[in-house]
């Protein structure tokens, strides 16, 4: 698979044909560290002919690094193992044909109502967040962001009891990396859960207003669903010189951007920061709710998959953490905790530089650049690596619901009718 990201195919048919056969050959590895030399170790981990993909890194002691691996490299894989005394699993052979038995393959769905609890189309997305304001037009309000590279309408969804107010803001995206569908399908849940709960506007909605983009980067996401071949896709569909595509979205934030744990090279499938800071339309309608709402803003939110983390600032360095982490990490054990009394499995809760340094992600922007209180990235689920079940959502949904409720209250706690000393700090000389 990795091999495949940088050549060049003229002709489509071709690379979706070598990739699904190559897809499904590829092993699933997973490489455990017991100490925190070895955590290092295994996050340095590369594979000069580039026939390995890191799907995860390690993120501690008994964390495992995850590696979709070519099946003459599996011994490589094993001696790297081996070499620094590292336990060696692999997990599943002939990973790509997992999608048919784990995750149900996408179909047109025809005379079928929309579920919540279903892995859905962009364009099905979308007609439900049109209904969804049709329903209530009381609580929500649609704005239009702007569209993607490739012309997808991206809107951002408005839920407030009382919009003018001055309520304020939480914020949550999801699906800036495309193949973590679960991501998308818990916004759509929150979306559903604050519309229709009876009890949400006495609570949820009391005092806080909620926006919602449920799927940042929907170009990506609909090639993820287009064949089996490409249902591992990451990055955005941009197109740059040299024919290759895409850049992840979450390493192409202007805050301290591309100093640490990033890829120069556009063919990189994984962690290509992009040519410049917002050079996706994606990050950037996302970097212009932020700053169109800065005052207001006090939590942000990006929901991703997998591993069942919650990180804070910062994520461009584990060398150092920002004097407010205490509050954001006591918050954090508070959602978890409201998860694991669901019936969920509890967060890991750290910095996300801790676990490896990555520049340019959204919590860093926000929370650095336009000075957000809380800002987070949500990892969900484990066990399934990115082919949650879609059987399995209605069982895991309700459980990350109460962690968001939770922020919410935290949130109306500490800034219901009231104003940060940060409301007054300019944010109009952020570059782009």
């Amino acid at each position: 698979m990795a091999r495949l990201s940088v050549l060049v195919f003229g002709i489509v048919g071709l690379w979706t044909q070598v990739c699904c056969l190559e897809n499904d050959k590829y092993s699933l590895i997973r490489i455990y560290p017991t100490n925190g030399t070895q955590v290092e170790t295994t996050n340095r981990f590369q594979d000069p002919e580039h026939l390995i993909e890191v799907l995860k890194g390690s993120r501690g002691i008994n964390d495992s690094l995850d590696l979709l691996v070519a099946p003459h490299r599996i011994n490589y894989a094993r001696q790297f193992a081996l070499n620094n005394d590292l336990r060696f699993e692999l997990k599943q052979k002939e990973y790509g044909r997992a999608f048919e038995t784990v995750e149900r393959v996408p179909r047109r769905r025809v005379l079928r109502s929309f579920s919540i609890y279903d892995y859905n189309s962009y364009t099905a997305i979308q007609d439900y967040l049109e209904t969804v304001a049709r329903r209530h037009p009381e609580l929500v309000t649609l704005q239009l962001l702007g569209n993607s590279y490739q012309g997808r309408r991206v809107k951002l969804v408005k839920i407030s009891a009382n919009p003018n107010t001055g309520n304020p803001i939480v914020f949550i995206d999801a699906g800036i990396h495309a193949r973590e569908w679960v991501a998308p399908a818990m916004a759509l849940y929150l979306i559903y859960r604050l519309t229709n709960d009876p009890e949400a506007k006495q609570n949820e909605l009391n005092g806080v207003d909620w926006y919602i983009l449920p799927v940042v980067n929907p170009d990506g996401y609909e090639f993820t669903r287009s064949s089996k071949a490409n249902r591992l896709w990451r990055k955005t569909r941009s197109k740059s010189n040299g024919n290759c595509f895409g850049v992840d979205g979450n390493r192409n934030y202007g805050f301290k951007w591309a100093v640490s744990g990033v890829s120069n090279n556009p063919c990189d499938r994984e962690t290509y920061a992009g040519p410049k800071p917002f050079s996706e339309p994606e990050t950037q309608m996302v970097r212009n709710v932020m700053l169109e709402n800065a005052k207001r803003l006090k939590l942000y939110i990006s929901v991703h998959s997998y591993g069942q983390y919650l990180v804070y600032p910062w994520g461009y360095t584990g060398d150092f953490v920002p004097k407010e982490w205490k509050k954001m990490d006591s918050l954090a054990r508070s959602v978890s905790d409201a998860v694991q009394r669901a019936g969920g499995k509890p967060f890991r809760v750290m910095s996300a530089g801790k676990w490896y340094p990555a520049a340019g992600g959204s919590d860093d922007f926000a929370f650095g650049a336009v000075g957000v209180p809380y800002s987070y990235t949500m990892e969900l689920t484990e066990g399934y690596e990115f082919l949650f079940p879609e059987r399995l959502l209605k069982t895991v949904l309700p459980q990350f619901y109460e962690g968001f409720r939770v922020f919410g209250a935290q949130i109306k706690k500490e800034f219901k009718n009231s104003r940060s000393p940060r409301d007054s700090e300019s944010v109009s000389s952020i570059e782009d």
